[in-house]
């Protein structure tokens, strides 16, 4: 049994590292984010302009990418901290609030753009994806840009996760993300299979943004993929640290190679999770091949972290879209 929910790993987790380094750059690849949120008050956010952001509004889509994006780049002692707050962040929409589901056109643009302006991981939210059992060549060559420019992809492990789609396109860096509740069950699982998911983090119970500057808590694999993204960020930013050229393929081997195996609920098959810090320092040690401490590199853990209002920011009237 895990015995750790989502929110316990996500205060586990933060500020390790420092809290990443700018020059690594990862692309959230969900909905619109609310940029006015003032956990991203200076956060280095780079919107793209993908066919979705010029569609967006308050809406559903708006409402998971923003929570999705403060996980991942949540400003230190704002109302959400999030685990890579100094890292780069490109925001690639490809769902929308006027339309369910993303085409396979729309993936491919968010990923030829993201590949663009120098993405080093890209984190792919679930949701209604094309269909099609076959990718697009348009699709096939935008992986095919990963896979050259060893781009990790990090993405939800849930049944409604773009993993299968994208291997077929022949992605070779995926790593496919599950959440678990206390107990060590797959949240929101359904018919996806324990082989099919690189790795499992505690993803019940998460703290986020939400829209018009207040806070929520949600659940599901897209939100423990969000976390794992950032943490590969961190990583690869500590490869920096100690003169390393960062390596995204190898950041998500050291994150495959340094989870704790754990029996799920079918005595038969067993899972990869991550249930703290340890498993970062593990995994960062793999990486760098020095004997890690995340408490002793982070300025931030000293930190006594100021709680902070979820009143609404006091710049809502201008309310960018990305």
């Amino acid at each position: 049994m895990v015995g750790v929910i989502g929110a316990e790993f996500q205060q586990e987790i933060l500020f390790a590292f420092g809290g990443g380094d700018a020059e690594i750059s990862i692309a959230v690849l969900d909905g619109p984010v609310d940029r006015t949120h003032d956990c991203f008050r200076g956060a280095r956010l780079v919107p793209l302009d993908t066919a979705a952001a010029a569609q967006s509004s308050d809406g559903p889509a708006t409402a998971q990418g923003t929570h999705i994006a403060s996980l991942i780049f949540g400003q230190p002692c704002s109302s959400v901290e999030g685990v890579a707050p100094l890292c780069r962040g490109l925001i690639a929409p490809i769902f929308r609030d006027d339309r369910a589901g993303c085409s396979q056109a729309d993936l491919a643009e968010a990923i030829e753009l993201s590949l663009d302006h120098g993405a080093d991981i890209l984190h792919i939210s679930g949701g209604l994806f094309e269909r099609r059992r076959q990718p697009s060549e348009r699709l096939i060559a935008a992986v095919a840009r990963c896979n050259l420019r060893n781009v990790l992809i990090v993405v939800s492990g849930a049944r409604d996760g773009c993993g299968g789609l994208l291997r077929r396109a022949g992605a070779t860096r995926l790593l496919p993300v599950g959440a678990i509740d206390r107990r060590g069950r797959l949240i929101g699982g359904g018919d996806a299979r324990l082989h099919e998911i690189g790795i499992a983090v505690p993803g019940a119970a998460l703290v986020g943004a939400a829209l018009e500057g207040s806070n929520s808590v949600r659940r599901g694999a897209n939100y423990a993929a969000a976390l794992i993204a950032g943490v590969a960020g961190l990583l690869l930013g500590a490869q920096s640290q100690h003169g390393q050229t960062p390596d995204p393929g190898a950041a998500g081997e050291a994150i495959l190679n340094s989870a704790t195996p754990r029996m799920a609920d079918r005595a038969q098959e067993c899972q990869r999770a991550w249930i703290g810090r340890a498993n970062i320092e593990a995994a960062a040690s793999r990486l760098t091949g020095v004997l890690q401490d995340t408490a002793a590199a982070s300025p931030f853990g000293l930190w006594h972290r100021a709680q902070t209002s979820s009143r609404q920011s006091d710049h809502a009237a201008f309310r960018p879209r990305a």
